[in-house]
């Protein structure tokens, strides 16, 4: 704790500090200050807890300062030290609510005993503003610890219980036994924006708000629990008492009817994972099949599942046998864009079924991504070549989470060995300069080109520039700028018309580019065509 001593009085301030110092406090700074001024330039430095004030001082007397110094630090005490006990100045300070004052002289063992006591209140009610502040913020943030506590008691990280009772009971108003629960599992496939952390207590009275309409013929109590996450995921827990258990089917439509809701009002396209109904004891178990149902919707359709539904892929495992072994004839004949083909083609189909899980979609990935990598090797393709900042390995080697991300990034993987082994499309190439020559003319875009002749814009970029040493906008742009050249040096045309036939529709633009291009204005390298001839 600091400690400011101010008196008028040199004498007196001294023996005080004095004193002060032999004592054995919990004391880190002892200051000094002759007057209330004094003091205030000390103070812009340190947080004094403690004044030890004179009260009759010339200028600015003790009350004055006191008054100055609580209204801008309540928490400090205020030892007043005066040589009479003047009535009418004790009653201003009392009303101050100074901690005490001390008669002058001051004895040691006196002020010892009334900074004793300062100190100890100070820090009693430092505690005290722990506490309630501590109790301030799990009463603000007692959901979202409870939601974080439950789900990790769902995950099977605790066997603690106590905050999903206490979730129950906040929604209840009391613990009731044996209640009969129907969990379910909400998973936002798609929505217009994630959610701040803020924001955390108004999605979870939403939701509440939503559940609770949904839910009311079937006289409920329901309770929203929220994942840790951004997207607004959460499990529903609706509890009936043993007499009123609705039935399965009732539930299933009225969670259908949410689903439908949450498109409608949030804008949100969800998957509903429904459970059985369980007591308290199965809870836990019922809530952890949910979670892995979810992890094994890799195709995210917006729908309502029950519990075990997802549950594997039957059908003929012999045509994916078969399937693998086309694509390595593929493989081993260099027909890499054959076999990107035929494999965007499958998993198109695959996902289609209703029967895909996790763990297939993990077997399948494994297959394909052997057969990558060893084409690779076989390519003598470093995998430096292939995984950069774009796309590193570990996202090619976990990208079987989910449907879209797996096929976008084995199609990827797939064009980028296509352009690395050396082997770029000549005809796509010619076939992209012979468009680009035949519509000088128009606006071309690389959109467009990539369109015509079959390929993705990024790739047909790639091969463009690895063939002819331009990207595709710098190409048109010159190829745009011979013909303008061609036309200012054989013809009369005005430049707004030369600016037309190379496919500019703004005048300046065509002639900002030429500048850029060709370093000078048309009306400039006109005339100095002119010159050359004569």
């Amino acid at each position: 704790m600091n400690i400011l001593i101010i008196d008028d009085e040199p004498l007196i301030l001294n023996t005080v500090y004095s004193h002060i110092r032999k004592m054995e406090l919990p004391v880190d700074i002892i200051d000094i200050a002759g007057s209330a001024e004094d003091a205030r330039i000390k103070m812009e430095k340190v947080y004094y807890d403690i004044f030890l004030c004179d009260i009759v001082m010339p200028v600015e007397d003790g009350i004055s300062f006191a008054k100055w110094v609580l209204e801008r630090y309540p928490d400090c005490k205020f030892i007043f030290l005066t040589a009479h006990v003047d009535f009418e100045y004790m009653k201003e300070a009392i009303s101050l609510r100074s901690f005490d004052y001390v008669l002058q002289p001051a004895g040691k063992e006196e002020l010892q005993s009334v900074l004793e006591r300062a100190m100890m209140q100070i820090s009693i009610e430092r505690k005290n503003r722990e506490l309630i502040d501590a109790a301030s913020f799990y009463s603000e943030h007692e959901m979202d610890i409870l939601d974080g506590n439950a789900m990790r008691y769902f995950t099977g990280l605790t066997k603690e219980d106590s905050f999903i009772r206490r979730l129950v009971k906040i929604r209840m108003g009391r613990w009731i036994p044996d209640m009969v629960y129907y969990p379910f599992l909400i998973q936002i496939i798609k929505a217009k924006s994630p959610w701040e952390e803020e924001e955390r207590a108004l999605l979870r009275s939403i939701y509440i708000n939503i559940i609770d309409e949904i839910m009311l013929p079937l006289h409920t109590q329901n309770i929203v629990i929220l994942r840790n996450d951004t997207v607004g995921n959460f499990i529903g827990l609706t509890i009936f008492d043993n007499e009123s258990a609705a039935d399965q089917e009732k539930l299933h439509d009225r969670l259908e009817n949410m689903r439908l809701l949450f498109l409608k009002l949030l804008k949100m396209e969800i998957a509903v994972y429904c459970g059985d109904f369980c007591n308290f004891e199965q809870l836990r178990d019922m809530c952890g099949q949910l979670l892995e149902e979810q992890k094994n919707n890799v195709r995210c359709v917006s729908r309502l599942y029950h519990v075990g539904q997802i549950s594997g892929l039957s059908g003929d495992g012999q045509s994916l046998e078969a399937k693998i072994a086309s694509w390595k004839v593929l493989l081993n004949q260099n027909h890499l864009l054959e076999f990107r083909d035929s494999l965007l083609r499958f998993l198109d189909y695959f996902f289609s079924s209703n029967d895909v899980n996790r763990e297939i979609v993990m077997k399948l990935h494994q297959n394909i991504s052997e057969m990558i990598l060893n084409c690779m090797a076989s390519m003598n393709i470093s995998s430096a070549d292939v995984f950069d900042d774009k796309l590193s390995y570990y996202d090619f080697m976990y990208c079987w989470n989910q449907a879209d991300e797996m096929k976008a990034t084995l199609k990827y993987v797939i064009e980028r060995l296509y352009e690395i082994s050396g082997m770029p499309d000549q005809d796509v190439i010619q076939s992209t300069i012979r468009y680009i020559r035949q519509n000088i003319d128009s606006d071309i875009m690389v959109s467009e080109l990539a369109s015509r002749v079959g390929r993705n814009p990024e790739y047909l970029t790639r091969i463009f520039k690895k063939s002819t040493g331009y990207s595709l906008k710098k190409f048109i742009d010159m190829e745009k700028m011979d013909v303008a050249k061609q036309l200012l040096t054989t013809t009369n045309l005005p430049i707004t018309s030369i600016s037309g036939h190379a496919g500019y529709a703004n005048y300046s633009n065509f002639t900002r580019s030429f500048k850029q291009i060709v370093g000078c204005t048309p009306t400039e390298y006109r005339e100095l065509e002119k010159n050359d001839e004569k």
